[in-house]
């Protein structure tokens, strides 16, 4: 029987290759860097999982010196010495020492160390992670890339470089006048294309509406995400009982709990499913029942994580009904996904069948990239 032996805690830059901004803020730019926390995780008999999470406390509150030190201290002793098969007293064990309080505490460290425990049971077990979750619905998932606040040309001619793309998330930044040349100017340049209009937040309620009914000609717009503040849950319901299209929460949804809310205030048609902020891939399935439960609409996204991120998010939406095109944009964006082992073609994935995740961590450059992270 397998043993937990080591529990390793890389901090890293990942370099950027593109300019990224969205209505909370400034993401990165070329010649930049994100910081991604990378865990590895080593049993005594040499088998070895792999997680990942992006810090970005622009769009969270964690950050590259939270989730590593959280990690180190909190988590990784916890790990030493248990079956890493007993996937529930492991996971009692984290959420006991690090509660969740009136958020679901530092869920992006809970969840670099949750994608690690699959992708470990995978190899264990001699599976792909898809497996773990009941198996893959389908071999490959198409991709939805997000478009980076911008001029309307810009933005227009983004969205044209990236055909055959048949999805963008285009996100605006809180003026009605200004964000409707920018989907016009994407609807111009990709009239095919599906559109998913991402706020971030940057909205108010009357406002939202306001650019609702400015595009409204625009069929092709299936839904916008977390228009106003992720605290407002009225102001949600208020966009939601007015708009032209199905409103979906994000920032503003965390855990099965807050989707519990969100199904007796009736503020949203969809939820975006995210590994970080539930806490890893076993807390994001809770959102799933509860979801297909109460008819919400699944749409599938990320935040810009590499490789690992990005692939363990791959196989969890593999085995659901995705509204839409999943929006994980780490290839648009970043200058590596510090994997090998992804096959993508005209923006659609492979779904792997290896062990675990079915990819190989690029240690080399994991470890030729870290950071330097105060109190770690």
């Amino acid at each position: 029987m397998s043993k937990i032996a080591h529990v390793d805690v890389y901090p890293t830059a990942v370099g950027m290759k593109d300019v990224f901004n969205i209505g909370t803020g400034f993401v990165g730019d070329t010649g930049s860097a994100g910081d991604h926390i990378f865990v590895k995780i080593t049993t005594d008999d040499g088998y070895v999982g792999w997680g990942e999470q992006r810090a970005l406390p622009s769009w969270s509150y964690e950050t590259t010196e939270s989730i590593t030190t959280t990690i180190r201290h909190y988590i990784a002793p916890l790990l030493l010495g248990q079956d890493p098969l007993n996937h529930n007293a492991i996971h009692q064990a984290i959420y006991d020492a690090l509660k969740p309080a009136v958020s679901n505490g530092h869920p992006f460290a809970k969840a670099a160390v949750d994608i690690a425990l699959h992708d470990l049971r995978g190899r264990i077990l001699d599976v792909p992670l898809h497996v773990l979750f009941g198996g893959k619905r389908h071999d490959t998932l198409p991709l939805a890339y997000a478009l980076s606040i911008d001029t309307p040309e810009i933005m227009g001619l983004k969205a044209k470089a990236l055909a055959p793309c048949s999805c963008f998330k285009v996100k605006v930044a809180g003026n009605p006048a200004a964000d409707e040349e920018r989907l016009r100017a994407v609807h111009e340049a990709m009239p095919d294309a599906q559109l998913w209009i991402d706020a971030n937040q940057s909205y108010t309620p009357s406002n939202a509406l306001e650019l609702l009914k400015r595009v409204a000609d625009i069929r092709e717009i299936y839904c916008m995400e977390q228009p106003v503040a992720s605290q407002d849950w009225f102001g949600m319901k208020r966009v939601r009982e007015d708009a032209s299209v199905p409103i979906a929460i994000d920032e503003g949804c965390f855990t099965y709990f807050d989707l519990a809310k969100v199904v007796r205030l009736a503020c949203a048609d969809a939820v975006v499913l995210k590994v970080c902020k539930s806490g890893g891939l076993a807390e994001c399935i809770k959102s799933i029942h509860v979801a297909e439960a109460n008819s919400i609409e699944l749409l599938g996204s990320g935040l810009t994580e590499a490789g690992i991120g990005f692939i363990a998010s791959v196989h969890l939406f593999a085995t659901l009904e995705l509204v839409l095109p999943a929006e994980l944009n780490a290839p648009a964006f970043l200058e590596t996904l510090a994997v090998s082992g992804v096959e993508i073609h005209d923006h659609v994935v492979t779904v792997p069948d290896g062990p675990g995740l079915g990819v190989t961590p690029d240690e080399d450059y994991i470890k030729a990239n870290l950071l330097t992270v105060a109190g770690s």
